[in-house]
């Protein structure tokens, strides 16, 4: 039987419940600057559900050390300060490893959106933001080394 197929939801409060009920949720995508592989595009597929969410990433070719352990509000559980947290686990998708997850067509319209230089041609290293290399900021027009 093949794994299940990660959900987008428009509300994260409707992917925590989701996942919370043991789906697997496609986090939305956010930039981080200061991120622990570079600047760049992540996700994660999230599920309350661990045997899940590791056979989704052993379809991916995954390894199973790139599961996480993290908390996750239970959103039905009461007003957001009085919430109680459930176990939750993740794995985290950035650079070539968000097309296992997310829709292509997206991932090339948010880079678009926020990175001047487009490097998604076949070979260029995605996502590649080595020390020395340019990111322009299509927002500000101002680059960055």
């Amino acid at each position: 039987m093949p794994p299940d197929v990660p959900r987008k939801f428009e509300r994260r409060a409707d992917g925590f419940r989701h996942a919370a009920r043991g789906g697997l949720w496609l986090a939305p995508l956010i930039y981080l600057e200061h991120a622990r592989y570079g600047p760049g595009w992540y996700g994660k597929v999230v599920s309350a559900d661990r045997l899940k969410l590791l056979d989704w990433g052993r379809s991916k070719g995954i390894p199973d050390r790139a599961l996480e352990i993290k908390s996750m509000p239970d959103v039905d559980s009461g007003p957001r300060h009085d919430r109680r947290r459930i176990t939750g686990y993740h794995i985290d998708l950035w650079g070539p490893r968000l097309a296992l997850a997310y829709d292509p067509q997206d991932l090339i319209k948010l880079r678009a959106r926020s990175v001047a230089i487009n490097r998604l041609e076949s070979g260029t290293g995605d996502d590649d933001d080595r020390p020395g290399m340019q990111v322009e900021r299509t927002s500000s027009g101002k680059g960055r080394s």
